[in-house]
Order: structure tokens, then sequence, then C-alpha cells
């Protein structure tokens, strides 16, 4: 043991200095686990997903006849469009 006080008061200084900066290391590394968990968790899927989930999307079937009428309906407005010389609608 030392006896000179200024010696304590110095080594004293050096551990708390070194437990520190340990410890400001140990939060570092620590920050970045987290970040790293979230980013792989992310990439697995294994995040819960935000938002309302999606509902299935239906496909719609329409009958030729139908099909049919809509073409006519457009070709009628775009004939009377151009009867009446507007290019656009």
């Amino acid at each position: 043991m030392n006896s000179d006080p200024a010696g304590q008061n110095v080594s004293h200084f050096l551990y708390n200095l070194f437990m520190t900066d340990t410890d400001a290391i140990v939060s570092a590394l620590i920050d970045q686990r987290d970040r790293i968990v979230v980013a792989i968790q992310a990439l697995s899927g294994g995040a819960a997903k935000r938002g309302r989930p999606r509902k299935e999307a239906r496909t719609r079937n329409m009958s030729a006849s139908a099909k049919k009428r809509i073409s006519d309906a457009a070709k009628a407005r775009w004939a009377k469009a151009k009867k009446e010389g507007k290019n656009s609608l």
C-alpha cells in the first residue's frame, strides 16, 4: 500500500477514468446490440408489423357482354368528342 496521499489520489483518479471509459464502451455496445437485434427482426419478419392487415383482394370477373357495353360506350364518347372537335375529354 502506498502511504502517499497524492499517490492514492492519482490512482483513484485513474481508476475512475478507466471505469468511466469502460462504462461508456459497454453502454455503446449495448446500444449497438439493440440496433442490430431490431434490424435482424425486421429482416427476418420477426418484428410486429405496423398498420392494419390488408384485406384479401378479390378478383372481379366481368362478362364478355359487360366488357362490350363498356367498350361501346367509350367509343361513342370518343366519336362524339371527335365530331365536336374536342381533342380531349
